[in-house]
């Protein structure tokens, strides 16, 4: 039971994350097809010794650097997933790190394909985050 049932874990996992990522979408169902589900559960990747992190360009054509992903695609045969880069956002709208006052993840175009052998564990997050809207400030 060694490193490759670990690796499994993570596939199973994301298998798990995926399903209910469906679910939470409404994408299963016949009869509703109201757009109050959310369609993505955040998570971050570690490899034991520290978070996976990866660099992307935001749709303003600005660098940003994150460790939030959107599971997009998953193949468990190979034991790879192709996963989209989520922004983090302060409550103004300005991108920031994870470990500070993250208000919204925004959903990005940039993905990739990794291979989840070499990761231990992931962290989901709350739905709640992706794209939550920033607030309105009226000027007084």
């Amino acid at each position: 039971m060694g490193e490759e049932h670990k690796n499994l874990c993570i596939c199973q996992d994301l298998q798990q994350l995926l399903e209910e990522q469906k679910k939470l979408s409404f994408d299963e169902f016949r009869f509703i097809c109201e757009d109050f589900g959310y369609d993505t559960i955040p998570f971050i990747l570690s490899t034991g010794k520290c978070q996976f992190e990866a660099f992307g360009w935001t749709n303003d054509g600005d660098f940003f650097t994150t460790n939030v992903f959107r599971l997009e695609a998953l193949d468990v045969r190979r034991c790879c997933a192709t996963i989209s880069l989520l922004e983090p956002v302060d409550i103004d709208g300005y991108p920031v790190d994870l470990c500070d006052n993250v208000f919204s993840l925004r959903t990005t175009s940039n993905c990739l394909v990794v291979d989840l052998t070499c990761f231990k564990s992931l962290q989901p997050l709350s739905p709640r985050l992706v794209d939550r809207l920033l607030p309105i400030v009226d000027p007084k």
